[in-house]
């Protein structure tokens, strides 16, 4: 059980925790609430299971689920483990060809990540919300 935001339709919604599911199911790691709030409302919106969090060592606590969405939506700038820290640690696992990563970041470096391992696309903010949604159909 890990915690994350479902859909009001969804049957049981609640606040509280809820089963990790691979359907439709990402994982979205950024640090700044308005964005993570507007992100995950309109991948909802769409239909998508968003497992919201503040901090990539969160993230990296919830890749050792066998049931861990494979997308994750990455802020390279979080805090105390960044964006960076976190693609390095996915690389080094036994099951990383299961991961895939869009990078989300205001850096203008972050292209240069394009060629990281599992990384499958980079959209620099700020980016329009279809952009992200397109890109989340394609690799969820």
């Amino acid at each position: 059980m890990f915690p994350a935001k479902n859909h009001p339709s969804d049957p049981g919604h609640s606040r509280g925790s809820v089963s990790i599911t691979h359907a439709r199911s990402v994982v979205l790691v950024e640090d700044d609430v308005d964005n993570r709030e507007s992100i995950a409302e309109a991948l909802e919106a769409e239909g998508f299971r968003v497992h919201s969090l503040a901090r990539a060592d969160e993230a990296l606590k919830l890749l050792d689920s066998p049931r861990c969405p494979s997308l994750i939506l990455l802020d390279l700038w979080t805090s105390p483990m960044g964006g960076r820290e976190l693609l390095a640690a996915i690389a080094l696992r036994p099951d990383r060809e299961r991961f895939r990563v869009i990078l989300i970041s205001a850096d203008s470096q972050a292209r240069a990540l394009a060629t990281r391992p599992r990384v499958v696309e980079v959209l620099r903010k700020p980016f329009a919300l279809a952009r992200l949604i397109d890109a989340v159909r394609r690799y969820a």
